[in-house]
């Protein structure tokens, strides 16, 4: 399965990414998700005017789902995604990257929380790549609506407080 066949479409500029999903590309005006512990990466490349996301739900396979390796819930998955595909513009260097969600949506019951564990595998990652992230919004206790217009690279978001 490739990880851009099961995204949704609100309309025909839109891409609405659901949890395990990523998109790299050019074809849509927007992409679309809806985070609360999850973590969204949104990557733009300007000169190529290409660009992507991807949303994940845990940063890393426990060993049973190991052989799974298209499973784009978790993060290590959706991020050699987005670095294969980044690598076809090279350098990577000259990508925006950006990092939001990791709320944490529950009283906390573990430490670190979901949504911590997530950004700072993000974080870690990117430090591994030698890669930057120009912009954040994360942790915290709101949902966030984010938007990618993958005609300029600019985000929009919108946080929903918990109630």
């Amino acid at each position: 399965m490739q990880p851009f066949e099961n995204v949704n479409l609100a309309n025909d500029d839109t891409i609405i990414l659901s949890p395990g999903e990523v998109y790299f590309g050019h074809n849509h005006k927007k992409i679309q998700t809806l985070l609360g512990s999850c973590v969204a990466i949104t990557v733009w490349h300007a000169k190529h005017r290409m660009g992507g996301m991807c949303h994940y739900l845990i940063a890393e396979q426990n060993n049973k789902d190991k052989f799974h390796q298209k499973n784009y819930r978790y993060g290590v998955n959706c991020l050699n995604y987005l670095l294969e595909k980044m690598s076809l513009y090279p350098p990577i260097r000259e990508f925006e990257l950006r990092l939001y969600g990791g709320s944490n949506m529950y009283d906390r019951v573990i430490s670190p929380s979901i949504g911590e564990a997530n950004v700072a595998f993000a974080k870690s990652w990117a430090a591994s790549m030698q890669l930057t992230f120009i912009e954040e919004d994360i942790l915290g206790k709101d949902c966030r609506t984010l938007v990618l217009n993958l005609l300029t690279g600019k985000t929009s978001l919108k946080k929903y407080q918990q109630k």
